[in-house]
């Protein structure tokens, strides 16, 4: 008998819910409903979408239809959330962070280990052709030795003391730009070289200690008409990071409030032999460069499986997304695909985002090698 074709249900519909729903129409997966952060929100975004909307959680997950759970909703409802889909025998497709702790993406990773269920995390850049080219520059040894790595994630859509979201008011220990980006340009650095993190150092900095946020939600961006008020941001709006992976050393930046930096995500690995650097921004070409010859430019290569136009016709942010949609459907009924990041991957960043926060508040080098151990 042929098995059923999977159904996809959505918790939380805001920006990253939305490229959810569009890489999934897109890839013809049928989508029974979705699930908003209120009841009356939820029923007109369904109807606008021409969706079922769930009333609850407990109604989407008894929804025998509903096969896979795509989680994204805010950041504190990731790990009770996907801990009831996966006991609910529903697979999991989680965006980042997994969870707030090292605690909550633990017990998420042994909750999915015993369930026999897919799960998955949503570290969009692996989608890019270019990206999945630079790893195999790097592993396959044409850098020649990795000797170190640079790299940024620098954004402004935080640079006002008027500019809201419910990131901004996340407790200090949940941290911020370094969870929201800086697990992103972590999650890069580790999967294009190979490499696992030992020993970070790092710097945080608020560049507003107040911020103003709209009355009655903390969901929405302040606008200009809106009533408001002030609040202390705990969170940082930047940060330095200075990574050791066992010899291997790295500089990474990262910043919510650098003016004119819309999604300036970088990464460059320099090897013996040469250098490769890829930028989210001008997502199709790897730049390589060595000490006899000029910078140059790789562009896709037409025949990888995550490019699907030719030449001169762009890809980007939500041509990444569907990729990764893409391998984890096809990874349903047979392997999982290794090029995308699975709950071990989603584990290992918080860890990371751990031993980041803790070096900012001793002032000293703190250990990851617990983000080494996914045995859990």
């Amino acid at each position: 008998m042929t098995p059923p074709v999977p159904q996809a249900a959505l918790v939380g519909i805001g920006f990253i819910g939305q490229a959810h729903l569009e890489a999934l129409r897109r890839l013809g997966v049928p989508i029974a409903g979705v699930l908003g952060h209120e009841e009356s929100y939820t029923r007109r975004e369904a109807a606008r979408l021409n969706l079922r909307p769930y009333a609850s959680l407990d109604e989407l997950l008894a929804d025998p239809a509903v096969s896979v759970v795509h989680q994204c909703g805010p950041n504190d409802v990731h790990a009770p959330q996907n801990l009831r889909a996966l006991a609910a025998g529903k697979h999991v497709f989680s965006e980042k962070p997994l969870g707030v702790s090292s605690d909550e993406t633990a017990r998420q990773l042994q909750a999915a280990r015993a369930s026999g269920r897919q799960t998955a995390v949503n570290f969009t850049y692996r989608g890019y052709a270019a990206v999945q080219a630079l790893r195999d520059l790097v592993q396959g040894g044409e850098m020649g030795e990795v000797v170190s790595l640079r790299g940024h994630y620098l954004q402004d859509w935080l640079l006002y003391a008027t500019d809201f979201n419910w990131r901004v008011g996340a407790p200090a220990h949940e941290t911020r730009a370094v969870s929201d980006i800086g697990s992103h340009l972590s999650d890069l650095a580790r999967y294009v070289t190979g490499l696992e993190p030992r020993r970070v150092q790092a710097r945080f900095s608020t560049l507003h200690a107040k911020r103003r946020r709209p009355l009655g939600t903390v969901q929405t961006f302040a606008s200009g008409g809106a009533e408001t008020e002030a609040f202390t941001v705990t969170t940082e709006d930047q940060a330095s990071l200075w990574v050791d992976y066992g010899g291997i050393h790295a500089s990474f930046e990262l910043s919510q409030v650098a003016p004119g930096h819309k999604n300036d995500l970088e990464l460059e690995v320099l090897g013996t032999r040469g250098s490769a650097r890829w930028r989210q921004e001008r997502p199709e070409e790897i730049e390589l460069a060595s000490r006899d010859a000029r910078r140059t430019v790789q562009l896709k290569d037409p025949g990888h499986p995550f490019t699907h136009y030719p030449a001169g016709h762009p890809e980007g942010y939500p041509d990444a997304i569907t990729n990764v949609l893409r391998a984890f459907y096809a990874g349903l009924s047979g392997t999982p695909d290794p090029r995308i990041a699975r709950f071990e991957d989603g584990h290992a960043a918080a860890l990371f985002v751990e031993a980041a926060y803790a070096s900012h508040l001793t002032g000293q080098p703190a250990e990851v090698g617990a983000a080494l151990d996914v045995s859990v």
